[in-house]
């Protein structure tokens, strides 16, 4: 454990700054190499002083969430990680308040305790509410856009909180501004949600939903804990000896005319209609009918429960991962004709 110092040898900033922490146990594909140095902040004042420090030493600033949806590189990142681990949930009536480093499903865990729906069809999503906001999670007909009234961000440039509305953040499909230049200055320091109580429409309008509970009206406990099941019945979760990030690619969107003439080549190609002349297909479905469920190369592979999911085993590098994506894409493209994209943000 070591301090950050300035050049007379005295303690600089009263937070932990480690040298050379390997970052492969934060992430959940057990991937990637050692952080310059790293610092696990608690709070907005812990950060204030991690970037403090970064600044006077001139180091380069990464933020490191959850880990559930990015792969480092093998090579690690120079300058000052950042584990970003603010917590805390507060209700007020409907509405919820939570930390950036909040874990996701604890979100939505105590939500559904409170008999508050909205975010019960994302459950057991990996991650943190920040990860959360930054992808713009969505699961079975519900994305986080849909409940999601405002973030608070710490502004790096001005040091001041700003609160951003939902239509600040410039949601689209997995995309938010955090992920576009002007919001790179942002970071997230927690979310607020507008859930629903008496009266709530629950969304059942998915197939797997719609067949498991066959016309029977649920609770909103009830569409959790099957959310659950389904989930666990079709991906692979991370374990102390396999990696993942759950689906490593998003679903493409494609427009109306492009879908009719897949179709036509192959009948039993799934499509769903999204408004505006779009609809989006099934990333899974192509890439098993490119030949590559359950397939391994090396110490990487592709599930035998779901073809959307990359699995790292013990050994596996982050260019074995990035290899075996290209390999994919490729495949998919020469035969249906479809660019993937990854959904992982990679970092090289």
């Amino acid at each position: 454990m070591n301090w950050m110092r300035n050049e007379q040898g005295e303690s600089e900033i009263m937070i932990r700054i480690q040298k050379n922490i390997k970052l492969a146990k934060y992430t959940t594909f057990h991937i990637g190499g050692e952080a310059e140095f790293f610092a696990k902040v608690r709070n907005l004042d812990e950060l204030k002083k991690a970037l403090s420090s970064a600044q006077k030493n001139k180091l380069k600033i990464s933020i490191l969430g959850g880990g559930s949806n990015v792969l480092l590189p093998d090579n690690g990142i120079k300058g000052l990680v950042i584990k970003i681990d603010i917590r805390g949930i507060k209700f007020n009536g409907s509405n919820i308040y939570a930390g950036s480093g909040e874990v996701w499903d604890s979100v939505v865990a105590k939500a559904v305790s409170k008999k508050l729906g909205g975010i019960e069809n994302l459950s057991l999503i990996p991650g943190t509410m920040g990860g959360a906001v930054y992808q713009n999670i969505g699961a079975y007909g519900v994305e986080l856009k849909d409940v999601l009234d405002s973030v608070d961000v710490f502004d790096i440039r001005s040091s001041k909180i700003k609160k951003l509305s939902k239509k600040d953040c410039r949601f689209g499909y997995r995309d938010s501004i955090f992920q576009k230049p002007a919001g790179k200055n942002y970071l997230i320091l927690g979310a607020y949600l507008k859930l629903f109580g008496d009266n709530y429409k629950f969304n059942l309008n998915y197939q797997d939903l719609e067949s498991y509970f066959n016309g029977r009206i649920p609770s909103i406990n009830d569409i959790r804990k099957a959310v659950i099941g389904i989930r666990r019945s079709k991906l692979v979760y991370p374990t102390k000896n396999i990696g993942t990030v759950g689906s490593f690619f998003k679903n493409p969107v494609v427009v109306v005319s492009n879908f009719k003439t897949l179709v036509s080549k192959y009948p039993d190609i799934k499509g769903r209609d999204i408004g505006g002349g779009r609809v989006k297909l099934s990333a899974g479905q192509l890439i098993e009918r490119a030949g590559w469920k359950a397939k391994r190369s090396g110490s990487v592979g592709v599930s035998a429960k779901h073809a959307l999911v990359l699995v790292a085993h013990k050994g596996a590098k982050a260019r074995d991962i990035i290899n075996l994506a290209e390999s994919i894409q490729k495949s998919v493209k020469d035969k249906f004709g479809i660019k993937l994209e990854p959904e992982v943000k990679i970092i090289t």
